[in-house]
């Protein structure tokens, strides 16, 4: 079993005893300009062929992650595709398309973990289940690495549409109040988060 096989909130808790809970979890966000780097690479990007979830995570969803580096100072790293084997016999295992961490002088991933990410090419829905079983290893993963975390974040994205999620207290918390896009009026709001 693998983060790709939970396809369902519910199996989670069956699973690892979590609760979910619909909420907003941003109450309040400071919208944040795009550099002129990243609206030239996002409209660049819209001009090329963009059917596939692959083409969707180089191609916008990377510029985006890589624009919030620069507003945290490279404080933050992300690794893309990196296999997170954390409690295999749990179905904690497998790739994430998206892992960020403070930790940023290692080509291995080191604690804390503090988001991960699914990119989907259909919809944000489909991937909640995936993103919140990968945010319980990253949790456990700190856990055992002397890096215990309040909450884990957690996001879902097709690239034109995101959905956020939040682990604390063992509640899984969908910020279904509030979607995010990449259409300018959305952007700033989405770098804010």
């Amino acid at each position: 079993m693998a983060y790709s096989d939970f396809t369902r909130v519910s199996e989670l808790e069956d699973k690892f005893g979590i609760r979910q809970k619909l909420t907003r979890i941003f109450e309040q966000i400071t919208p944040l300009q795009p550099s002129d780097l990243l609206k030239n690479e996002l409209q660049e990007s819209f001009t090329l062929p963009l059917l596939t979830e692959k083409a969707k995570s180089e191609l916008l969803i990377a510029p985006i992650f890589k624009e919030m580096r620069r507003y945290n100072h490279f404080s933050i790293s992300f690794y893309s595709g990196y296999l997170f084997d954390v409690q295999p016999d749990l179905g904690l295992s497998g790739y994430c398309d998206y892992l960020f961490t403070t930790e940023t002088q290692s080509i291995d991933i080191k604690a804390p973990v503090f988001c991960i990410v699914e990119a989907k090419n259909r919809s944000v829905e489909e991937g909640i289940a995936q993103a919140g079983a990968s945010m319980i290893a990253a949790k456990i993963f700190n856990d055992r690495k002397n890096y215990p975390t309040d909450s884990i974040f957690g996001c879902v994205t097709t690239a034109y549409e995101w959905i956020f999620l939040r682990l604390h207290d063992n509640v899984l918390e969908i910020d279904i109040t509030q979607r995010y896009s990449l259409e300018e009026h959305s952007l700033p709001y989405l770098l804010g988060v």
